[in-house]
């Protein structure tokens, strides 16, 4: 239906004559209809109010939609804000309800025949479709922008916290603002993604057990590895792979973070699984960084051995086996699954071919070590081929 000349731009007039009417009766609407609007600055609803009468005045006197709404700015200011789009939304259609019963009123007033008045409501739902569909983009672009921006504040504040500890002021606030007491115990931790595993999802899951053992766990993703830090002084003996340092206050945090990066290379060394820490890896550190040593004790004890091949590294499997088993012929057997006699038998060739003897302590501890550092070498040698 055509309309009349100018009809529209009256009702346009009146809408601008009353705005500050229509904006202090709808402010108090939606402040008692959205309760997380008591906390907006009567200006700044007062502002958007503003901005939506002029909207829809000027939809009018053109007769249709603009494009754009020119300014979204209070959209990504209620994000800021913490109030979700769902109740921007409800403000919004508490506005444009309120603009919309102004000029029907004010077309019935002055007499201005229906169709013509069907076709400003129209425009007036258009126009609220439109200033919900840009506040709403608007809104979800602010919130995904201040999750970045927390994102990369979380992740700086971790790289410091980590690589320094809490040893200047404004690292102590920012310390506070995260919730982290610089007088409590923390553990440094660090995780490896697998091969093809995100990053992010291994900080997830280490997140997801530390709250569920209730360890307070805080970290982000830097450079490629999971790591951050969590609370307590004992640790639940399952879990996801990573390298956990001793507990210690914030401003030595970075001391702990130094060792969890050290368990977690040698827990992956030697194929270990769940959380690798000094009191469980124990002497296995040592063996993986005692070269001199560990190289030496697998040439004077197992070299003889191994250079009998194949039945070389059938025998040092069955020693290894007799050790872990606590010297138990039965037991160690039984891991194997060989006879007993079959074990004996190739314990004694492991005796004559090394000169051991296995009576001391010390004989003991030293066959221990050659074995892991056989160990050791031999995952790390199998490492650098599969690269």
């Amino acid at each position: 239906m055509r309309r009349s000349a100018g009809a529209f731009d009256e009702l346009a007039r009146l809408l601008r004559d009353h705005a500050d009417k229509l904006a202090d009766e709808t402010v108090a609407e939606i402040v008692e209809k959205v309760p997380t609007y008591s906390a907006v600055a009567p200006a700044s609803l007062r502002r958007s109010l503003g901005q939506h009468i002029e909207t829809a005045a000027g939809s009018l006197i053109a007769g249709k939609v603009p494009e754009r709404v020119q300014d979204v700015s209070v959209a990504a200011e209620r994000a800021r804000s913490g109030i979700p789009i769902e109740h921007v939304l409800l403000a919004i259609r508490l506005s444009f309800q309120a603009l919309r019963e102004f000029v029907i009123g004010a077309a019935t007033e002055r007499g201005i025949e229906p169709g013509i008045q069907l076709e400003g409501v129209r425009i007036l739902w258009e126009v609220n479709d439109l200033v919900s569909r840009e506040y709403a983009v608007a809104h979800r672009d602010e919130d995904l922008d201040m999750a970045r921006t927390a994102e990369t504040r979380r992740v700086e504040f971790v790289r410091r916290l980590l690589r320094d500890g809490v040893n200047t002021p404004d690292m102590g606030l920012h310390a506070a603002s995260f919730g982290l007491v610089a007088t409590a115990r923390y553990r440094a931790f660090r995780a490896r993604p697998t091969a093809g595993e995100p990053s992010g999802q291994l900080l997830q899951q280490i997140l997801n057990w530390g709250n569920a053992h209730r360890l307070a766990p805080f970290g982000a993703v830097v450079e490629g590895d999971a790591v951050g830090i969590f609370t307590g002084e004992d640790l639940p003996g399952e879990g996801p792979t990573a390298g956990i340092g001793p507990a210690v206050e914030l401003n030595q945090i970075h001391e702990s973070y130094r060792v969890a990066g050290q368990m977690i290379e040698v827990g992956l060394e030697f194929g270990r699984t769940g959380p690798q820490t000094l009191e469980n890896l124990s002497l296995h550190v040592a063996v993986a960084s005692e070269h001199s040593v560990g190289d030496h004790l697998v040439e004077r004890i197992l070299g003889p051995v191994l250079a009998q091949g194949d039945f070389g590294h059938e025998l040092v499997a069955s020693l290894d086996a007799f050790l872990a088993a606590g010297l138990n012929t039965a037991t160690a057997a039984k891991a194997l699954v060989v006879h007993p006699n079959t074990l004996r038998y190739r314990i004694n060739q492991v005796k004559q071919l090394s000169g051991l003897t296995l009576d001391s302590a010390q004989e003991i501890s030293e066959v221990w070590w050659a074995l892991r550092r056989h160990e050791w070498s031999s995952r790390t040698k199998a490492g650098i081929r599969q690269g």
